[in-house]
């Protein structure tokens, strides 16, 4: 296998089809701000459930509960179709936090799944909706892999998740992380923080208890530790699985929610790199020697500082002009 290159998955078959029905652990996370009066948003929801049921009977909900207790999830808590579903309620400070509540949830109780399935609760506005929704469910059968990301194109020039990774996470990644950033490329992947995440349990296990966690952009997390950044090769086998074109431009008409994200990714990439690439000292290293590495280390992030608060100001500039602030 060449540096930078995936690992190819095996062939799907019949049987492995079969046995994911009934060790994969689906999870869906509700919308934050519920569905109250929002029809096609429940209608995304319930069809969710629908899809997660044809591999467990009783798909995981987390909900957030401050959305209960502002009344945003009466509506869902009132429906006789939530008794066929086991309900986690948890606080959490951010989504991809409430992600962590339930994959913790699944190891902890479950540990007969094979495979944990992340899928969002909250989509609206989706472009070729059949074709959408076959390919989720592709994606949610999948198995044939450690590691399957559900991606998609963002729809519309003031989408959120189009402006935030074209000015922030691409520039970042590479500014960081450059031959993890072509690993990326050569999975052909748009959105390396996407909320469709199909991994692996022992894989799961292994991130989670051996590396650090983040109550935000876990799927980009992920992805950075599943990359052997002295071998610039990927660690694990990965698929990517194109589900359509997902469209949220009423969602990000404000500026401060696009940077907000941006800061949120720099803040973990920075620090993310000081983990992985600081120098340590060994018995065989002389003082003078680690001395030598560490202040070649703190002179490098220095220098990758200064140009990360560059793309910054460059990202910032932009969506204003973009967003009319």
């Amino acid at each position: 296998m060449k540096n930078g290159e995936a690992k190819l998955p095996s062939n799907n078959s019949k049987a492995m089809n079969a046995k994911i029905k009934t060790q994969a652990k689906p999870i869906i996370i509700f919308p934050y701000s519920g569905y109250e009066n929002n029809k096609k948003c429940e209608w995304y929801f319930w069809w969710t459930v629908d899809l997660c049921k044809t591999i467990d009977p009783r798909p995981i909900v987390v909900l957030p509960r401050d959305t209960v207790i502002k009344n945003q999830a009466a509506s869902f808590l009132n429906d006789a179709r939530t008794q066929t579903l086991e309900v986690i309620e948890t606080w959490s400070i951010d989504t991809c936090q409430t992600w962590l509540a339930g994959w913790g949830h699944i190891l902890d109780h479950y540990p007969e799944a094979n495979r944990i399935i992340t899928l969002p609760g909250d989509i609206e506005f989706v472009q070729e909706d059949r074709a959408f929704y076959e390919n989720l469910k592709q994606f949610v059968e999948s198995a044939n892999c450690d590691i399957a990301i559900g991606d998609f194109k963002a729809g519309g020039r003031s989408s959120a998740k189009g402006l935030v990774d074209t000015y922030g996470t691409y520039s970042l990644l590479a500014n960081w992380f450059p031959e993890f950033s072509k690993g990326i490329q050569s999975l052909r992947l748009i959105r390396p923080r996407s909320e469709f995440l199909n991994i692996k349990t022992s894989v799961m296990r292994e991130l989670l208890i051996h590396h650090r966690k983040f109550a935000t952009e876990q799927t980009l997390n992920f992805l950075i530790k599943s990359w052997n950044h002295s071998e610039a090769a990927w660690k694990y086998s990965l698929s990517v699985i194109l589900l359509g074109t997902v469209s949220d431009i009423k969602s990000f008409r404000d500026y401060s929610g696009c940077i907000d994200q941006i800061e949120r990714i720099e803040s973990m990439l920075s620090l993310l790199w000081r983990e992985i690439k600081e120098p340590k000292k060994t018995e065989t290293t002389a003082d003078k020697q680690f001395e030598a590495q560490y202040s070649e280390f703190t002179d490098e992030y220095d220098r990758l500082l200064t140009k990360s608060k560059g793309i910054m100001e460059t990202a910032r500039t932009t969506l204003r002009a973009l967003l009319g602030v």
